[in-house]
């Protein structure tokens, strides 16, 4: 991505919109469906994405940081994972949501037969790119997201954001995509990108908690001026700066599924320490600390767990 991308970009999420989007995807779990303003911004966000070119970004990893800063929720980084795996001709500028899983499905007759859990945007894409074992081993297909064949049932989570569970009942088959090692070579890509989405969250909830040290006073003074939040905060400040380097590292695929794993501890770490500095006043709903919690919940375990990162990074080696 060129500087002058990136500029445009940042400059998009400037002033009133990027509360909007920090916001776009946080449903309160008793309303149980969308009153269509959190969708009518995200289609917003794509179409300004889309025409600043992002699907088109030579630094993906730079655009997945900011997006993470500003707690983008949106099927971008699966549609850029997913034109690794298929032409981009093919999918035009069309939101695309992954649904890979290392488990069995049925294929017959050009159609597939799966439930794919924790979806993320199933209901406002154009097509899935769902992944799946078979007689012969792992393989993707592209499919239609309008097919009357495909379910799905949206998760009340942590997140209270936009994943769902998607059964694909007889899906005919559009395209098949990638074989197993274009795959392997596309999902150290996706974590890469989804550890530097969650640098950029860190980075975001960390400025919160300074924000609030700054301004929040005690015995006549800010709380940022006594010892132990200064120090804790600056401590923080020094580990996002440490995970930024080797997210940004250009070997970093290599290594991809310890980045991710240093990159999810790194945002639970943030994020816990930004509601401890808030106090009582983090919990409230228009306090953006608990977002950056609760975000930083579901992102962290999307491309696996750390404990399942860690361990795959250590058979590697």
């Amino acid at each position: 991505m060129t500087a002058e991308k990136t500029t445009a970009i940042a400059r998009f999420f400037d002033g009133d919109l990027a509360p909007l989007v920090r916001r776009m995807a946080d449903r309160p779990r008793a309303e149980g469906g969308d009153d269509g303003d959190g969708r009518e911004v995200r289609a917003m966000v794509w179409e300004g994405l889309t025409g600043l070119d992002a699907l088109g970004s030579s630094d993906t990893v730079g655009l997945a940081e900011l997006l993470g800063s500003v707690l983008y929720q949106g099927p971008l980084l699966d549609t850029l994972t997913a034109r690794e795996l298929v032409p981009g001709d093919d999918l035009g500028r069309a939101p695309v949501a992954l649904a890979v899983a290392e488990e069995p499905w049925t294929e017959r007759d050009g159609a597939i037969s799966a439930r794919r859990a924790f979806v993320g945007f199933a209901a406002e894409v154009d097509h899935f790119l769902v992944g799946g074992v078979g007689d012969a081993g792992l393989r993707l297909a592209l499919v239609g997201a309008g097919h009357p064949s495909i379910t799905m049932r949206r998760y009340e989570e942590t997140s209270r954001g936009e994943a769902y569970e998607v059964e694909f009942a007889g899906t005919p088959v559009a395209a098949w995509a990638g074989s197993a090692a274009e795959w392997a070579a596309a999902l150290a890509g996706a974590r890469v990108r989804q550890a530097a989405y969650l640098v950029g969250l860190a980075q975001a909830a960390l400025d919160h908690a300074v924000e609030h040290a700054r301004t929040r006073r005690q015995f006549g003074r800010p709380v940022g001026g006594f010892q132990g939040p200064a120090f804790r905060l600056a401590e923080l400040s020094m580990h996002i700066d440490a995970t930024r380097l080797l997210v940004h590292d250009p070997g970093a695929a290599g290594h991809a599924a310890a980045c991710l794993a240093a990159a999810s501890d790194l945002a639970r770490t943030v994020t816990t320490q930004t509601m401890q500095v808030n106090g009582a006043a983090g919990m409230r709903s228009d306090n953006d600390a608990q977002l950056y919690y609760r975000w930083a919940a579901f992102e962290s375990v999307r491309l696996g767990t750390p404990d399942r990162l860690r361990r795959e990074s250590w058979e590697a080696r």
